[in-house]
């Protein structure tokens, strides 16, 4: 993969580019999230460069990997996705699609809110959708989920079992979402004296949101695995990464218009059993 380094906002944005011969070729920001890196990528782009489609660039988001992190508060989702338009225009291209997973899912919907004039389409594999509480079908939904799980009325079986899904990763799985969304400092210099600590920490979300059955090695192997724990590790970004959770979770005014507005930027989900 071709790399290479730039400043933007004061930030050392590292990035992937790797340009198609096809002069028609569309411009795509791939974008990852935590605890993940421009690495997940590896597999991905040698695929979408042989289509001859695309002009791929996948950078390391502030504060993450290769790329510097901000000296002062501030570096959430909005500013984030500010630079990543940057970006874009400043390697020439005037309109771009977008795709994120995680907190690049987040900042992909930045893009398409905040920068619709140069963000033509993104597609998430994340989608947070908030419901419409003025709205009568949207409010019978969320009566029908806390009132009466078990018999869908309003909403259908399959979207039913969603919700319940999403009820119990937070209830089990989100406590590193709450000690990153207000610690994050105490828990960075733990992580930041000990590889052994940093690995368990990220090993720990790889084997539970991968489709492994339990055992990492049966969708990464242990190459792709320590190659982004090495990441973290020889970067020392643990620190800055996991900052994101305060600087966005910890600021209501951001996520609430984050998530509030409709997006009109033509949107893409996928959405994955």
């Amino acid at each position: 993969m071709a790399q290479f380094t730039t400043t933007i906002s004061g930030i050392q944005l590292h990035f992937v580019w790797e340009r198609s011969d096809n002069s028609d070729a569309i411009p795509l920001l791939l974008l990852h999230g935590w605890p993940g890196s421009y690495f997940e990528f590896h597999k991905l782009i040698p695929m979408l460069k042989a289509t001859g489609r695309y002009h791929i660039v996948a950078p390391s988001l502030p504060g993450y990997g290769w790329s510097s992190a901000a000296t002062e508060r501030g570096m959430g989702v909005t500013a984030m996705a500010g630079i990543m338009d940057s970006l874009m225009s400043q390697l020439g291209y005037r309109r771009y699609l977008a795709q994120g997973g995680d907190w690049g899912a987040i900042i992909a919907r930045a893009l398409g809110l905040y920068h619709q004039d140069s963000c033509a389409g993104i597609h998430l594999n994340m989608c947070l959708a908030r419901p419409c509480m003025t709205n009568p079908w949207h409010l019978a939904q969320v009566l029908n989920v806390w009132l009466a799980p078990s018999l869908p009325l309003t909403i259908s079986v399959e979207e039913m079992q969603g919700v319940q899904a999403m009820h119990q990763f937070q209830r089990d799985e989100s406590g590193y979402q709450k000690i990153q969304g207000t610690k994050p400092q105490t828990l960075a210099y733990a992580l930041t004296d000990s590889p052994v600590g940093l690995a368990a920490w990220l090993l720990e979300k790889a084997r539970t949101w991968s489709d492994c059955g339990g055992t990492p090695d049966n969708a990464l192997s242990k190459d792709e695995i320590l190659t982004n724990i090495a990441i973290y590790w020889f970067s020392g970004r643990i620190a800055s990464s996991m900052r994101l959770y305060k600087e966005t979770l910890g600021n209501k005014a951001e996520m609430q218009a984050l998530l509030g507005p409709y997006c009109k930027t033509p949107t893409g989900v996928a959405i994955f059993p």
